[in-house]
């Protein structure tokens, strides 16, 4: 039976979207868990979009760019988010990519993130930095950016960075220093 079961060769579930590998069954889901093709859905609120990566990228920078922050690697960039707001969109000027700021507030301050729209197990890896500074006190975080392909924004954040809730009451809007570099 295992024999059999090896002989069988299937096309990846993400053929639709551009891969063309064909495997034998047992290699199937290792490749799947690992494809460059997942389908992404565009991160654009009420936008019903699915593609790669790179046409999720490509169709956001046609139909959105402007409702993004547009942003480089190794650079940091001041980015303001409002108290209520949810995320902030940031698109990568040269590279291909789109990064969220997640933003949750509770009764302790707020939680923030960066996640990558891409494939769960995509190669490529991102670091960052958020920095927030009230003139008195520095709060930071560095981590690694988590791929998401089908991100929403009522997803749960995993790691972050809490901002007091008095730093966050401080001002109308919350300044986060920004630092994305790709890891090697």
């Amino acid at each position: 039976m295992e024999n059999v079961l090896e002989s069988l060769k299937v096309s990846c579930v993400n053929n639709r979207y551009g891969c063309k590998e064909i495997l034998s069954y047992s290699k199937n889901t290792e490749h799947e868990n690992a494809c460059i093709y997942v389908p992404c859905l565009c991160p654009s609120h009420g936008c019903d979009f699915i593609g790669t990566s790179a046409k999720v990228y490509a169709h956001f920078s046609d139909k959105h760019a402007s409702s993004a922050e547009h942003i480089s690697f190794n650079a940091v960039h001041p980015i303001y988010i409002e108290k209520g707001q949810r995320y902030i969109i940031l698109q990568m000027r040269t590279e291909g990519i789109l990064f969220i700021i997640n933003h949750a507030s509770d009764r302790v301050g707020s939680a923030i993130n960066i996640i990558c729209v891409g494939p769960a197990r995509q190669k490529r890896r991102f670091s960052y930095k958020l920095v927030v500074t009230d003139g008195e006190s520095s709060f930071k975080l560095e981590s690694v950016a988590e791929s998401v392909p089908n991100w929403s924004e009522d997803s749960p954040l995993k790691k972050f960075l809490v901002v007091p809730k008095d730093v966050v009451n401080s001002s109308a809007r919350l300044k986060l220093d920004v630092l994305i570099e790709e890891k090697e």
